[in-house]
């Protein structure tokens, strides 16, 4: 068993990558149209198929799994999609959609793809469901047929895997999904594209004031506590990703060198 310093070197590096490829399916064009064959908005799109293989949920049941996006645009995304489309079409746009931005940036199918898929899918097929319910729903969806449909959702299951842990993490920890915003926007600083922006100003206001009289905050800065706090819930959540890089192995160090280059051709 890996011990807890490489668990999270390991499971940080592969999530950092793996998010970046995966960002395929946030950053290709049907992100500002929406699944027009479909007839979805870019949100009930981009949530929806997200969210479509846990199967025909209602949206409320998708919110509770989704966070920390703010709850009630979740479900009203997820009800939407679901209203005008099944969950297969759902998943099928996604993948096609993801596919086609990942050739565009690769320039094709490199060359490794099939290398770094033989290393990863047994990983992700040997780590533990439990308590990783949308981990959970993609492993339940049959492989894509192709090189770089197989990478991308290889990518999708590491992102939703660390996904689930983080929200047991913070859950765990006694945060709620708008202080786990405004928590990590005080450790980090704010991300452009991140769940906060889905929070009201109010929402926000207000989990700033339960944190600060928790002693996590003096104002907007984090204190020694409140650094503490997040850390241990980053540390939480690195230790539930033992299973997969014990899976990896010693071959964790020669994917991560596969995907790096490809993630920065993603995000370029």
């Amino acid at each position: 068993m890996s011990d807890g310093a490489r668990v999270t070197e390991v499971s940080r590096r592969l999530k950092a990558r793996c998010d970046a490829i995966n960002g395929a399916a946030f950053l290709m064009p049907e992100v500002a149209t929406g699944f027009t064959d479909l007839g979805l908005s870019p949100a009930a799109s981009s949530l929806g198929g997200r969210a479509a293989c846990l199967g025909p949920v209602p949206g409320a049941v998708a919110a509770a799994l989704l966070v920390p996006i703010e709850p009630t645009t979740v479900a009203a995304a997820v009800d939407e999609a679901f209203h005008h489309a099944t969950p297969d079409e759902l998943l099928a746009a996604r993948r096609e959609g993801a596919t086609r931005h990942l050739e565009r940036k690769l320039g094709g199918s490199p060359p490794d793809v099939g290398r770094a898929i033989s290393l990863l899918r047994p990983a992700l097929e040997a780590a533990p469901l439990a308590g990783h319910p949308v981990f959970a729903g993609l492993r339940s969806v049959p492989w894509p047929a192709d090189d770089l449909g197989t990478l991308w959702r290889a990518c999708e299951m590491v992102r939703e895997r660390r996904g689930d842990s983080h929200r047991n993490a913070w859950s765990a920890a006694g945060v709620d999904a708008a202080e786990i915003n405004v928590l990590t926007d005080a450790w980090r600083g704010p991300q452009p594209t991140g769940t906060t922006n889905s929070w009201s100003a109010a929402a926000r206001a207000a989990a700033t004031e339960r944190l600060q009289h928790r002693g996590a905050l003096a104002g907007d800065e984090l204190t020694d506590a409140g650094r503490s706090l997040r850390e241990d819930i980053e540390l939480a959540t690195d230790a539930q990703e033992a299973p997969l890089v014990d899976a990896l192995g010693d071959d964790a160090d020669e994917l991560l060198d596969l995907l790096t280059p490809w993630a920065r051709a993603v995000v370029s």
